[in-house]
């Protein structure tokens, strides 16, 4: 029976980096075996809790990006996401639209995780400024540059402009930051790399609309919906056990788009959409919060 409540603990204890497990699995094993009573067959509810609190704990602490104040790490992580989310939608399959743009959008993106963020930055200034051309030049067109979409609307171009702007502030913090201590390192990576895994995020938007349904199907609307709650439950939960803001700084660089198509769109916009946006707002509002009194307490 004990040999069945060990193997029990040591499969919760796979949810925990491999490199913790190595360094301390069998002390906690041995804890929670001196806690459990003798008839015990399995872990209790609550040491379930514990262990997988314990878990979400240790990986987002481990998360952390070495070497790069909380904030740098947090607005790397909201330009990388922001970046994600809008090429994710943009019109790839089942037709290839936009193929250099689409190109442009991948390079971006693996720029931004690889930590390349001065190649990042020229290349989202110029996605925003294109997208943006006719509200900059009006109705003055360039024959022959079909690049990518253009829009006469601000909450379009938002989420361009707020991956150039993050991005132009990294780089240019990390120029000074490379001066200052004579490792400057030219156009290569000046923020540490994350891992590839976030590419997935674009290629499971592109996979999905090879269903063919319109973004603005209910099924759509709501699983988005209930997918940006839940990630911002997970980034206040985030935010307080690793205790900085780095996650609710992402949150805000990501809403911060968002934000400005309901500026933009405050009159049509209805019931369900205040909500909507009320309980992300919410979300948001709450992790600042978290991570100013964590960082105070500390």
């Amino acid at each position: 029976m004990t040999h069945v409540l060990e193997r029990r603990y040591r499969r919760l204890l796979r949810a925990y980096p491999k490199d913790y497990r190595a360094a301390h699995g069998e002390e906690l094993i041995g804890t929670l075996m001196e806690a459990a009573r003798p008839e015990d067959r399995r872990p209790s509810p609550r040491e379930t809790l514990h262990l997988l609190a314990g878990a979400f704990t240790v990986r987002v602490r481990a998360s952390r990006a070495a070497g790069v104040p909380p904030w740098t790490d947090g607005l790397h992580l909201g330009a990388l996401i922001v970046a994600m989310v809008t090429f994710a939608q943009l019109p790839v399959l089942p037709y290839f639209d936009y193929e250099i743009w689409t190109v442009l959008g991948i390079v971006l993106m693996v720029a931004l995780v690889r930590g390349w963020v001065r190649v990042a930055a020229l290349l989202a200034a110029f996605a925003a400024v294109w997208t943006s051309w006719p509200i900059v030049w009006g109705g003055f067109y360039v024959p022959g540059l079909d690049l990518g979409p253009m829009y006469g609307d601000l909450a379009p171009v938002a989420p361009y402009w707020v991956v150039a702007a993050a991005s132009a502030v990294l780089a240019v913090r990390r120029a000074g930051a490379g001066r200052a201590s004579g490792k400057a390192r030219g156009w290569g990576a000046t923020m540490p790399a994350r891992s590839p895994w976030w590419l997935l995020l674009p290629l499971a938007g592109w996979a999905l609309q090879l269903t063919q349904v319109p973004v603005y199907e209910p099924v759509w609307v709501v699983s988005r919906a209930g997918v940006e709650v839940v990630a911002l439950l997970l980034v206040l939960a985030a935010t307080l056990a690793a205790r900085d803001g780095r996650w609710a700084l992402a949150a805000a660089v990501y809403l911060l788009p968002g934000l400005v198509y309901l500026a933009e769109n405050l009159l049509v916009t209805g019931v369900r959409g205040f909500l909507y946006w009320s309980v992300l707002t919410a979300l948001v509002v709450a992790s600042l919060i978290a991570a100013r009194r964590v960082h105070t307490r500390a």
